[in-house]
């Protein structure tokens, strides 16, 4: 895996941040669904059980604005949560977490390649497709499980993914 890759999908930044500074326009989203999933598995990797019950997930499509879509991310917070990490729901949580200052230690927990023939529809091109999960920990506690998949276009911007 070439450095670029190595540094965007293991390191502890903000994607949302990074895809900005990559693209050179500003990281937003476009809100899948929010919704309640109460103590559901949600065909979710085993580490979303970290997070309390009840539940809400919330999935995004990552884009820039000039509307490249760059990415899939699911989150899944616990319903009490939820004011305290999306203060609004309609914008990237690394743009939330920077608003408002919130203090969060990411907790890296994997990194993934695979395909998927819905993504392939989604992004308009083929995978394999590359992402990570990880744990979000606020006061001693885990707070938000995040799972991201990333479009194959970022080679656009970081070059190819493999050497």
């Amino acid at each position: 895996m070439t450095a670029a890759w190595r540094l965007f999908l293991f390191g502890n930044g903000s994607p949302t941040h990074h895809l900005g500074l990559l693209t050179g326009s500003l990281t937003a989203v476009d809100v899948i669904g929010m919704q309640s999933v109460g103590s559901s598995a949600d065909d979710a990797p085993p580490e979303m059980a970290a997070i309390a019950a009840p539940r809400c997930r919330r999935q995004v499509w990552l884009r820039n604005a000039r509307g490249e879509r760059l990415g899939y991310a699911a989150s899944w917070i616990n319903e009490a949560d939820v004011g305290a990490v999306f203060k609004d729901t309609k914008i990237p949580i690394g743009s939330n977490i920077l608003q408002n200052k919130t203090e969060l230690f990411r907790d890296m927990k994997s990194v993934f390649c695979g395909d998927s023939a819905e993504l392939e529809e989604a992004f308009g091109m083929p995978g394999p497709f590359w992402g990570r999960s990880y744990l979000f920990w606020n006061g001693g506690r885990p707070v938000t499980f995040i799972y991201e998949v990333f479009s194959p276009a970022l080679e656009e911007y970081m070059g190819k993914v493999l050497q």
